[in-house]
């Protein structure tokens, strides 16, 4: 499966014609959610929200979990008004707050610009950074893994953000592309069924797109570089769009059903005995095959006894992930000849080394030699170490790479 070339409608927009979505300013936690702490100068703070308070429902629409709040207030504008149904002791009452527009990025090194892509008639948000340097640079644009989740305002410390600061300190533009309805992206909502993986690659294509236009760019060197899933789902776009080079990191080589029954093996073994985990592998297979080749709903897999099989993809809709499956790399990756890199971490459970050298493998047997595997000692699925610290490796693996490939 690709996608065709005129389906994509390609428009950069400035940062005010995409409205910023808001925030309240409570750190919520808990089941049922609470008021863990109101953040001082937002709009939590200034409806009178306390410390303690147990949250019943938003505009009447019941809320059952931390997430579940945190994502009803995004997709409302700054500047609207949501109304809150709290317990507070023994007493129920409605507050209502006014949303502060969810604070921009910046960066030391670096200008951040919120611009957007038309994406099916749907604005895209793209948020892009321009280090402090004259003349066109090389480019990189981050294809995000699985889940339902914002790229704006990523901490710098850690995950994405610590690898874009990294790109923008070496003189590199950096672009991430939000989710469908996710930040302040339009469209349909990430959870909704009809977010589909060719939709989000889509995104994708338009921002590498518009990334190629940009002034500060030199369009001869523009790499993607996908994160987990994100290869999978993006490799719909390879053809479309020719790049300088590709990054996958902690990713699969293997169809998505083959994969899922390895990372169950994997991360079952860290805590059953080697009978257990046969029979739980084994079990698995009988309910992977329901969901991802038969393609039964929730409620088939349910009466099968196989409702575990859809908890690791989260809020991500259930025919998401059946789609992912019948992504053929092999196809994909058939007629697009750049240099690749793929690097796995030793101490990651989510993904397997033989995962990661059988996507090499399977690149250099139709292409010689453009695919390379690296390793990066101790690094967890998340970019993070053992103990919590990004694992700096990969970025020297990285730019590495970045300077042989030019």
């Amino acid at each position: 499966m690709r996608i065709p070339i005129l389906m994509m409608v390609v428009c950069a927009a400035a940062a005010q014609e995409l409205p910023r979505h808001g925030v309240i300013g409570l750190q919520v936690g808990g089941t049922p959610p609470s008021v863990e702490k109101v953040i001082a100068g937002g709009a939590g703070e200034a409806a009178g929200f306390r410390a303690g308070d147990v949250l019943l429902a938003i505009n009447e629409t019941r809320v059952d979990s931390g997430g579940q709040f945190a994502r009803m207030v995004s997709r409302h504008l700054g500047g609207e008004t949501v109304r809150v149904r709290v317990r507070r002791g023994a007493e129920e009452t409605v507050l209502g707050a006014v949303l502060k527009p969810r604070p921009f990025e910046t960066s030391p090194n670096a200008d951040v610009l919120y611009w957007s892509v038309n994406v099916r008639g749907s604005r895209r948000r793209v948020i892009v950074t321009r280090p402090h340097r004259a003349g066109r640079m090389p480019a990189v644009m981050i294809e995000q893994g699985l889940g339902c989740y914002s790229l704006d305002g990523d901490d710098r410390k850690s995950g994405y953000g610590r690898i874009v600061s990294a790109l923008e300190e070496k003189g590199y533009v950096t672009m991430r592309v939000e989710k469908t309805g996710e930040g302040d992206s339009e469209g349909p909502l990430c959870t909704d069924l009809s977010a589909t993986p060719d939709l989000e690659a889509e995104g994708w294509l338009a921002g590498l797109r518009a990334l190629k236009t940009y002034e500060f760019v030199d369009p001869t060197r523009v790499f993607v570089l996908g994160h987990s899933m994100g290869p999978v789902t993006g490799s719909l776009t390879l053809a479309a769009e020719p790049v300088r080079g590709y990054i996958a990191v902690e990713t699969v080589g293997t169809s998505w059903f083959e994969y899922d029954l390895e990372r169950l093996r994997v991360q079952a073994a860290q805590l059953k005995t080697p009978e257990a985990v046969d029979k739980e592998v084994r079990e698995e297979e009988r309910c992977g095959h329901r969901f991802f080749v038969e393609k039964q709903r929730p409620d088939e897999l349910e009466r099968a006894g196989c409702a575990d099989v859809t908890k690791p993809y989260g809020l991500v809709p259930y025919t998401y992930a059946q789609a992912v499956a019948d992504i053929s790399l092999g196809k994909q990756w058939k007629d697009v000849d750049v240099p690749v890199l793929v690097v796995w971490g030793t101490g990651s459970v989510v993904t397997s080394a033989r995962q990661n050298r059988a996507l090499v493998e399977l690149i250099n047997r139709w292409h010689p030699g453009r695919a390379r595997y690296a390793e990066v000692a101790g690094m967890r699925h998340d970019f993070s170490l053992g103990n919590a610290a990004f694992a700096e490796e990969l970025l020297q693996v990285m730019f590495g790479w970045l300077d042989a490939v030019g």
